[in-house]
């Protein structure tokens, strides 16, 4: 192997060490204050005036009441704190805030929606199931209900719908059966005013066998009751960790705004900051995404008028992390009489076909790391052949192995000029070093007379390392597939258990220094095995011998934390070449190496 494809092996090395950190460096934070982002901010009102008692329910604190026995909300010291919230209108008859829950569910999800808040309050996958085989619920159980409306009274408060009771004509623990009920709608109301002439309502609408649901809010009078004729629709919290490693999982946590065909990214990559974009313009969803799932808020009837991303890291104990999202669309009202804007919320797996048939561009939130050059390889190359295999191969691992056949066939021809490239610079090696021995004092003499050499024997010096080059998107291709395709979670194979983490045979007692990993992978192991053979069977000048050694170990040091799904790979592949290259050898024995001396090259 000439010191091209040495440089070009180190060159790998160096870029995938080089990737992984910048993997998880910040990007840019974005700079734009957002004024409406105050969750709780209800709790810390101060009283108002007692005013003379009315006949409607109205803008109850579910947080704060939902513990309290319903005889006790009677008491005066109650209705001097949560009436008058607004502009001056009372609360009377106090109705019991005991919590109404309704399930709706169809074959792929269940959902369940509180008159707190008249939000979703779980979203639990029927065809998913959490790392420890425990049921796939994804909204925060911290945080709880999901899909509330912000906005600012006239008298200047922030109003958080999450924290006031809505009411509902279904019945509390009713249990909702899409396959048999496919017309059922939700409606919950929020009465402002006594005479229900002020209010707001949420109509949600479902459907069999989709992942997504409609939800429509309509302001009765609006201009009585919001202030700057704006309102936000949010969802206020990050899904809940579904993967063993948070740390990992939270490589792929972002959040998303898609406006004027553009895709603003957040990405809260460092603790202790909060990371905020605040957007103003046509807006056509936002959205927030884990390593698998996502949630997309997506204007129906007309375009959103802004966006808003707010995102902050938090340590958790062994070392894990997490980075918590809020998302939100801004909307105009465009009516003060009666103003209705209708969304569909998609709660899915983040499967490309699926994101790809909405026809949204919903697709672009599957980033991967150098996506300009990494995304077209995945999304119209790997993913494609990836899922035609798979629709008559069962078995992904055996999908992984003939995408590695395929791919080797492919790469042949480069292959084949590598080596032909490599043996003609072995042969021109003793040409090379008298050359050099000879002009060891004239070293532009020295080049010209070994560029006129590789001009003669038609030889590309850089022939060697091309191949290689080639395939190096093709491997961070592979490396955001495996580590994020939906298809390959929890897949097995032979003794993998997940093809999108590593095959982690046992654990070490350190960290490797530099690398700083701590497992060590089986499928690591044997890929780095094939690297030696390779190697060994290629390399034949003695300067060189020490790589066959360093960059095998090096490489699979690198691969023990990489997705037991890419290291098959490049084991078959590697495996693959070792065969060809045999193959070769046998049927076309190479002829003996003609040895130059030094003076034979003096008398030409």
């Amino acid at each position: 192997m000439d010191k091209k494809s040495v440089l070009g092996f180190i060159l790998i090395g160096v870029v995938l060490m080089i990737w992984l950190y910048w993997n998880s460096s910040t990007q840019q934070q974005l700079a734009v204050q957002n004024r409406n982002r105050i969750a709780d901010s209800l709790k810390n009102i101060p009283p108002q005036e007692k005013s003379k008692p009315e006949d409607k329910t109205s803008l109850i604190k579910a947080d704060t009441l939902k513990n309290i026995p319903s005889d006790s909300l009677k008491n005066d010291s109650l209705k001097e704190k949560f009436g008058n919230l607004f502009y001056g209108k009372a609360i009377n008859n106090f109705s019991s805030p005991s919590e109404k829950v309704i399930v709706v569910e169809n074959d792929k999800v269940s959902m369940e929606f509180s008159t707190y808040g008249g939000g979703l309050k779980k979203y639990t996958l029927k065809q998913y199931e959490t790392w420890d085989k425990q049921p796939l619920q994804l909204v925060d159980w911290k945080k709880g209900k999901e899909l509330h409306l912000l906005f600012t009274s006239k008298d200047g408060k922030l109003i958080n719908t999450k924290d006031l009771v809505f009411e509902t004509a279904a019945s509390g623990g009713e249990k909702i059966n899409l396959n048999s009920d496919s017309a059922f709608k939700l409606r919950f109301t929020l009465y402002i005013s006594p005479d229900s002439s002020e209010k707001i309502t949420k109509v949600y609408t479902f459907y069999t066998s989709l992942y997504e649901f409609d939800v429509e809010y309509e302001f009765s009078n609006p201009y009585k009751f919001i202030a700057d004729n704006k309102y936000q629709v949010v969802w206020e919290s990050s899904f809940n960790i579904t993967e063993f490693r948070s740390d990992q999982e939270i490589t792929y946590s972002e959040a998303f705004a898609f406006m004027g065909g553009e895709l603003e990214t957040l990405d809260a990559s460092k603790e202790n900051e909060e990371f905020k974009g605040d957007f103003n313009g046509t807006t056509d969803y936002v959205s927030m995404r884990t390593k698998y799932f996502g949630l997309f808020i997506i204007p129906k009837d007309r375009k959103g008028d802004g966006a808003y991303l707010f995102g902050t890291k938090e340590l958790l104990k062994d070392k894990g992390a997490r980075e918590n999202y809020s998302v939100a669309v801004k909307m105009d009202i465009k009516n003060e009489k009666l103003e209705k804007s209708s969304f569909m919320i998609l709660i899915t797996p983040l499967d490309y076909n699926l994101l790809k048939a909405y026809s949204l561009e919903l697709e672009r939130t599957l980033r991967f790391s150098l996506d300009f050059i990494v995304r077209p390889i995945a999304q119209y190359v790997i993913i494609p052949v990836f899922l035609l295999l798979h629709s008559f191969i069962p078995s992904w691992g055996l999908v992984i192995i003939i995408f590695a056949l395929l791919m080797k066939i492919v790469l042949n021809p480069l292959t084949k000029k590598q080596t032909e490239s490599m043996k003609k610079m072995s042969q021109l090696n003793p040409r090379i070093t008298a050359i050099r021995e000879k002009y060891k004092d004239d070293p532009v003499k020295a080049n010209q007379q070994i560029m006129k050499i590789y001009k003669d024997e038609k030889i590309n010096p850089a022939g060697g390392c091309l191949p290689l080059l080639l395939q190096l998107p093709i491997l961070y291709a592979l490396f955001g597939v495996f580590n994020s395709a939906i298809e390959l979670r929890h897949a097995s194979f032979l003794w993998i258990k997940d093809l999108a983490a590593p095959d982690v045979l046992f654990k070490l007692p350190f960290k490797i220094p530099l690398f700083g990993i701590d497992q060590v992978s089986g499928l690591a192991i044997l890929m780095g095995v094939t690297m030696f053979i390779q190697q060994k069977m290629t390399v034949t000048d003695p300067k060189q011998k020490a790589m066959v050694y360093i960059m095998p170990v090096m490489l699979t040091l690198l691969f023990f934390s990489f997705p037991a799904g890419l290291n098959l790979y490049y084991f078959m592949f590697n495996l693959f070449t070792i065969a060809y290259q045999w193959w070769t050898n046998k049927n076309n024995p190479e002829s003996k190496t003609e040895v130059v001396t030094n003076q034979k090259i003096q008398k030409k």
